[in-house]
């Protein structure tokens, strides 16, 4: 079965107005906690440039208790549902 991510809470952890970054940590229905790092393209959108797993529960995917690269696969899934509860900053 293919992993399907839902996030159930996000929120905006830092913002820097002076260049377009900023971070979001969502937190997903399997308890997986991960930062998502975005900048702002030309146009003023908001584009996810880093997912990271924070180490609080095993990856849902490859269940390594460590680093692993596996939710960049999921980026664009993870970014678009985070955003949509967060927000951008304004």
């Amino acid at each position: 079965m293919a992993y399907q991510p839902q996030v159930i809470d996000a929120k905006i952890v830092s913002h820097n107005p002076k260049n377009g970054l900023f971070e979001i940590v969502a937190q997903l229905k399997d308890r997986t906690v991960c930062r998502l790092i975005y900048e702002t393209d030309a146009a003023g959108q908001p584009q996810a440039t880093h997912i990271n797993r924070l180490l609080k529960e095993p990856c849902p995917i490859c269940r390594k208790d460590f680093l692993c690269n596996c939710m960049t696969k999921y980026k664009e899934d993870i970014s678009a549902q985070a955003l949509n509860l967060a927000g951008a900053p304004a």
